[in-house]
């Protein structure tokens, strides 16, 4: 039996878009799959349809932000299909403008949404993982955004930044352990974020977004790659241990510039404060943190 067959799932945001495809993507694996996500109807229909194809799944009625309902919904996961082993982080919104004509209350549901659940998503699943010991999994998706800084999505591009750090620190202190973590950052994916981010955004914030920017962005997300065909690769690159997920080879020039803007400010720095302790430490492989 190849992994994950067999082996239980939770995913995020698993009512459309990505999440959707990697719960496809899982079910065809012969993995078990707990649909979480905060759109009720839409978990109904996607948990017929993966039923009607030979999946066994679960729905998690579930607000990723909300701290206090992850325990209880982990629970139900792990009644209905058993020990959960792989967590899939996926929810996302986008929402804001440009940095100075973002309200705060904006800024802080995305970084909730983006970041801080995915903080309370590993908190919940990963004493579980520890205690039973085997092999676990925990994928994390960011976005390009999380690589190339972009005008006039402020808080989006924060939100995907730190999650890119928190993986990768993730992925350093599972080092050597059972515990696989893989990071997404996906390019433009024909999924309906423009959609669900601006309902709930008018929801939570009682505000709609303006219109013409949405639709705008809906046009572009539509000339994507398929969100399936997304969730595969993420199955593949899981079962491969394979860290960063990409979709698309056109932004390496951009996640070029980024990365030679601080080699350059490295080799011109003069060095006028002499040796760095704590970076010779990580550089040898050591942790200045702990003796």
């Amino acid at each position: 039996m190849v992994w994950p067959s067999g082996e239980a799932a939770f995913v995020t945001g698993a009512a459309s878009g990505i999440g959707l495809g990697i719960a496809r993507a899982l079910v065809a694996a012969g993995a078990k799959v707990a649909l979480a996500d905060i759109d009720g109807p839409r978990l109904t229909d996607v948990a017929a349809e993966l039923t009607a194809a030979g999946g066994v799944v679960t729905t998690i009625e579930l607000d990723v932000p909300d701290a206090d309902q992850w325990t209880a919904a982990a629970d139900r996961a792990e009644q209905a299909l058993g020990p959960i082993s792989i967590l899939c982080n996926n929810a996302g919104v986008n929402g804001g403008g440009a940095i100075d004509e973002t309200p705060l209350e904006a800024w802080r549901w995305v970084q909730r949404i983006n970041i801080e659940a995915q903080f309370v998503g590993v908190s919940t699943f990963l004493p579980r993982f520890k205690e039973r010991g085997g092999r676990a999994h925990i994928m994390n998706t960011a976005s390009m955004a999380g690589l190339v800084p972009m005008a006039n999505v402020g808080a989006y591009v924060s939100s995907k930044f730190a999650s890119v750090g928190f993986t990768m620190v993730l992925r350093k202190e599972l080092h050597g352990t059972g515990i696989g973590v893989s990071l997404l950052c996906p390019g433009t994916v024909a999924t309906r974020l423009n959609v669900t981010a601006a309902q709930a955004e008018t929801k939570v914030l009682g505000h709609a977004p303006d219109a013409a920017a949405v639709a705008q962005s809906g046009a572009m997300l539509a000339q994507g790659a398929d969100p399936d065909r997304v969730g595969e690769q993420v199955v593949q690159a899981m079962q491969d241990g394979q860290f960063l997920i990409i979709t698309h080879r056109e932004w390496g020039p951009l996640v070029d510039e980024v990365h030679r803007e601080v080699e350059q400010a490295f080799t011109e720095f003069d060095g006028r404060h002499g040796p760095d302790r704590t970076a010779q430490m990580l550089v040898a492989g050591g942790n200045p943190i702990t003796p």
